[in-house]
């Protein structure tokens, strides 16, 4: 059979579709990963063969084009019922939105001729929604972990691409044949339409493993990683604050996993610091005993996967409500407000409670579990491609 990927417009977004991709291959069909060109190399470190469809999706340049560092934490995401966060949410649909409307055509041009049996994408990727419905595929929407995307983001496409949607002869932007959810049901948003539970399988990319990450610090090892997408927009501060909280901590080495680009924001870091650069979390986080991130699904499951504990910051979209639903798992510690992320003391008297308090652990444990005893990407391919008539 023949699988289209339409990629979603961040990488970030992206990687979290890979492991089942790889399922499909492994399972004999053939994946083909439609992209906008700044998404290509990430399909190729994934040995995914790719055509290049639309212009670059430039989704983090829109968004620093609109914002300023003083803006973040952003906390108005964290309530979609509040006006504000209603408005936020909204907003936030507007890149998507137009990168559809410029090039849903294109891509549907692409995949009428290639035929596919199944469409893949994101759950934010609108271009995939209209597609698998128009070619009469078996229409597959993947969720990056924790998604909040019901209420105002979805009610706002909907009425966005209402025009575009009648242009294919929809009555409206439909709703795929499956959702593939690999976030554990205890972390998913109360409101996240029911999904195809998928085993959460970490890719961050591949590296080599270091000798340091084959065995345990003789103290607590901390790992700190705000995403490779966050500081472009936020700027440095929530890295610094971050920084200074679990430097602060005793007996503790703190490892900070950050991009090449990030790096060149924060060219003074202390020389304590263990800093790796693009090395892949699954390579080094078994040896760590807390991950303090910003709530972005795919630190965070990967931590989850691994059964360690989190201390979350959140500074926009859905990792506010990462950090509420890991909180209120038991599975960690959550801080949302703007006057608890700029005192490091804060986040250092969260931190060592985290470290202090085995009933973490335990819970992340049970996280762990849940994540364990979904079905594998191979068995949801099987089930998937079972459903093309």
């Amino acid at each position: 059979m023949r699988i289209l990927v339409v990629a979603p417009l961040a990488s970030t977004h992206f990687t979290p579709l890979i492991p089942l991709c790889w399922a499909f291959r492994a399972g004999g069909h053939e994946v083909l990963v439609a992209a906008p060109p700044d998404l290509v190399p990430t399909a190729r470190s994934a040995g995914l063969s790719t055509i290049v469809i639309g212009d670059a999706a430039r989704l983090l340049d829109t968004i620093g084009e609109n914002v300023t560092p003083d803006m973040y934490p952003a906390e108005a995401f964290g309530d979609r019922t509040s006006h504000w966060g209603r408005q936020v949410w909204e907003l936030s649909t507007l890149h998507q939105v137009s990168y559809a409307v410029e090039h849903v055509e294109e891509y549907l041009a692409f995949a009428d001729e290639w035929k596919p049996d199944i469409v893949l994408y994101d759950q934010l990727t609108l271009i995939g929604r209209i597609a698998g419905v128009v070619l009469g595929a078996v229409s597959v929407s993947h969720r990056w972990g924790v998604d909040p995307t019901a209420g105002p983001y979805e009610e706002r496409v909907r009425r966005d691409l209402a025009a575009v949607c009648r242009r294919f002869k929809l009555d409206e932007l439909p709703a795929p044949d499956v959702i593939v959810d690999p976030c554990p049901p205890s972390l998913q948003v109360e409101d996240a339409p029911p999904g195809q539970p998928m085993r959460y399988v970490p890719f961050n990319g591949t590296g080599t493993l270091p000798d340091w990450a084959r065995r345990r610090a003789a103290g607590r090892r901390i790992c700190i990683c705000l995403g490779g997408s966050l500081l472009d927009v936020t700027g440095p501060a929530p890295l610094r604050r971050v920084i200074e909280a679990a430097r602060a901590v005793p007996d503790a080495e703190v490892v900070l996993a950050i991009t090449p680009a990030n790096r060149r924001l924060v060219d003074d870091l202390p020389d304590d610091l263990r800093v790796v650069e693009s090395l892949p979390l699954q390579l080094f986080l078994p040896t760590c005993d807390l991950v303090v991130g910003s709530g972005g699904s795919g630190t965070g499951l990967t931590a989850t996967s691994m059964g360690i504990p989190q201390l979350v910051v959140p500074q926009w979209f859905d990792q506010f409500d990462y950090g509420r639903r890991l909180a209120a798992a038991g599975a960690g510690l959550n801080l949302p407000g703007r006057d608890q992320q700029s005192d490091p003391a804060v986040i250092r008297e969260a931190a060592e409670t985290l470290l202090g308090d085995s009933s973490f652990s335990t819970a992340v444990q049970k996280l762990r579990t849940e994540i364990e005893s979904a079905p594998s990407p191979i068995e949801v391919a099987a089930r998937l491609t079972s459903m093309v008539r």
